[in-house]
Formats: structure tokens, C-alpha cells, sequence
């Protein structure tokens, strides 16, 4: 006779509950992406002046770090989840497989030429789910070895002495790993210094310093070094030099992150709701943004519209965050593929 397990009832826990400063985190980190996003092809275009260049390196600088800790830092508990295999089809293959062909079909619509798509060479954006996906399977080897962050460095250092291929994204996926396997093996009571009200006030002097910084190099400092997407052969610089700078990037990225961090806010604040919604105003803004950069009115903005489409872009990342456009949407973002999976098996006594 086959017999299941009774329910038991969960004993109440706060932590169980939502930390709203790691949602304000998240909230504000992927409203720089998509700002971001929106800043780059204006940028490119020369729009927007030093200010605009200065204020593309200060975001670029930290903000993609700030999202690879805080999903490391959620991945702590992957090992030992229930329905891993579930949640990483789900979650992140299945999304990844969707947008990466959706995106290719809207900019070969919006180009008017067919674009060819290659499920192993990640389109846009979505490169960050491939990426997610990689790291996440590689949890259990970052929690048995010693000194993983620095491993983790080490690799994001020599992988740009190598022109990598541009399957899987892998360049990308190498640079960011070091702030996933830092918030993968940061403990809470590490990050929680963080918090303190001298280290908000110290994360703000960071970040302002580090707007003055952005600004002084804008126009001086090639701004790929910091989306981490190039070899230093395809950079122009040699092995030594490529390492050195390579180091510059890593420290800026790690103080810019930590001074962020510094100034969330850690209390419940009207948009800490919209923190737990992040991967929907991630996948979605592109839709939006991807079309604006095909239009030739885009690029003629005056600095005081762009400064409108900046405002826009974070009212754009509110409005994807809300009810009726994740419920709208979440066959895509959060598809059910339960006919895809086994029923779990009865558990004999």
C-alpha cells in the first residue's frame, strides 16, 4: 500500500518573509538597465555630450554587478531546493529560448531584412539569462572549492587574454562570474554592514566621487572595458596592460556596487512591491526600447528630451512591474510547462 507523507504545518518564521532591501535593490538596479539601454544607441549616435558619455560609464560601471551578487546571493540555496530542474527550465531556459527568438524576429522586422537565430548565440538581451543559467548550474562546484571569489576573479581576468566565441556569450559570462560567486558565498551578516547609516552616508560620497571620476574620463576611456564583451587583442592593448586595466574595472565595480548597496533603502518604500517583478521589466522594456532605436526621430532628441526619455524609461520600468502586465504577459516571462515534467512519485513509508 502506498502511503504519502502527512502535511505538516510550517512553524512561523520571519525569514521567511520578503526583505524589502534587497527588492528596493533590484527595483533599482534593472531601472538603471533599462535606462541604460535606452542611453546607449544616443551615446553611440554622439547625443547627449560628455554628460551623457560620463553618466553611461558611471551605470555601466556597477549596475549589471549589483544584479549578478543579488542572484548569486539567492542562488545560496540551490543545491538543496526542491524542483531545481523544474525552476531552471521554467525560469530561465524557457524565457531565455522565447525572448531570444522574439527579439530576433522584432529587429529583423523593424530592419526589414530576416535576421537568422542561433539559440547558442544569445540576442540582446537575454544574454543575461544564458549567463544565469551557466552560473546556476555551477553552484555546487563554487560551494566545495577554497577561496572561490578569488578563482572566480582569476578566470574573469585570463579569459581576456583570449578571444572567446561568441556561442554562449561566454566572454560576458566569464567577466561577471566573480559577483555572482560573491554573493553565492557572502554571508548575510557580511552584507548587512552594508546597512549602517555610516555606510550610507560613505556610499553616497562613493557614488558622487564617482560621478566626478565618470565625467573627467568620458571621452578618454574606451567604454567597452566595462561591458566586459571584448578581448584586450580586440581592445588594442597587449596581455599586461589588458590585466591592469581589467583590475581598474574589477575595483570600480566592486566599490560602485558596494557604495549602491550602501544607499538602498532598507525600509519598505512604495516601489519595493515592484522588486519581485524585476525579470518582467527586464525581458519586456527591450520591446520599447529595441523599437525607439529604429526610428529616426530618436535620434535628434535635444539633451533636455533625452533627459524626458530618461524619466520615461523609469516610468516605463514602474509600469512593467505592475499587475495587469505581468498577468498579461506571464505565459512568456513565467510559462507553466507542467505537462512538460513528471508527476513527482508517492513516497513509500
Amino acid at each position: 500500500m502506498l502511503l504519502t507523507r502527512p502535511a505538516v504545518q510550517p512553524k512561523a518564521d520571519k525569514t521567511t518573509t520578503r526583505d524589502p532591501y534587497f527588492d528596493n535593490a533590484k527595483f533599482l538596479a534593472v531601472a538603471l538597465v533599462v535606462v541604460g539601454h535606452a542611453w546607449e544607441p544616443l551615446r553611440t549616435s554622439g547625443l547627449g555630450g560628455r554628460t551623457l558619455e560620463a553618466a553611461h560609464l558611471l551605470v555601466y560601471a556597477f549596475h549589471l554587478p549589483v544584479f549578478s551578487l543579488i542572484c548569486g546571493y539567492f542562488s545560496r540555496g540551490f543545491p538543496d531546493g526542491r524542483g531545481k530542474t523544474r525552476k531552471l527550465v521554467t525560469g530561465i531556459a524557457a524565457p531565455y529560448l522565447l525572448f531570444s527568438l522574439g527579439y530576433t524576429l522584432l529587429a529583423g522586422f523593424l530592419d526589414g531584412h530576416r535576421m537568422g537565430w542561433d539559440p547558442f548565440e544569445p540576442f540582446y538581451l537575454t544574454w543575461f539569462l544564458l549567463a544565469l543559467l551557466i552560473w546556476r548550474l555551477s553552484v555546487p562546484f563554487w560551494l566545495q572549492i577554497r577561496c572561490p571569489v578569488l578563482v572566480a576573479t582569476a578566470i574573469c581576468v585570463l579569459s581576456g587574454l583570449v578571444t572567446l566565441p561568441a556561442a554562449l556569450n561566454t566572454a560576458q559570462v566569464l567577466s561577471f562570474l566573480p559577483f555572482f560567486v560573491f554573493g553565492l558565498t557572502v554571508t548575510p551578516e557580511k552584507l548587512a554592514v552594508l546597512r549602517r547609516r555610516a555606510a550610507r552616508r560613505t556610499g553616497a560620497a562613493v557614488l558622487v566621487a564617482g560621478a566626478v571620476v565618470a565625467y573627467a574620463a568620458a571621452g578618454r576611456v574606451d567604454p567597452e572595458w566595462i561591458h566586459w564583451r571584448r578581448s584586450f587583442a580586440q581592445l588594442g592593448v597587449g596581455g599586461s596592460l589588458g590585466t591592469g586595466y581589467t583590475l581598474v574595472a574589477l575595483a570600480a565595480a566592486v566599490t560602485l556596487t558596494a557604495a549602491f548597496l550602501a544607499v538602498v533603502p532598507a525600509r519598505t518604500t512604495w516601489f519595493s512591491g515592484f522588486g519581485a517583478a524585476t525579470m518582467y521589466a527586464y525581458l519586456l522594456h527591450g520591446i520599447p526600447i529595441m523599437w525607439m532605436a529604429y526610428q529616426d526621430w530618436y535620434y535628434r532628441l535635444a539633451d533636455w528630451q533625452i533627459v524626458l526619455v530618461t524619466a520615461g524609461c523609469l516610468a516605463l520600468t514602474v509600469l512593467l512591474s505592475t499587475r495587469p502586465v505581468r498577468a498579461a504577459t506571464a505565459w512568456a516571462v513565467e510559462p507553466r510547462l507542467g505537462w512538460l515534467f513528471r508527476r513527482p512519485s508517492p513516497v513509500r513509508p
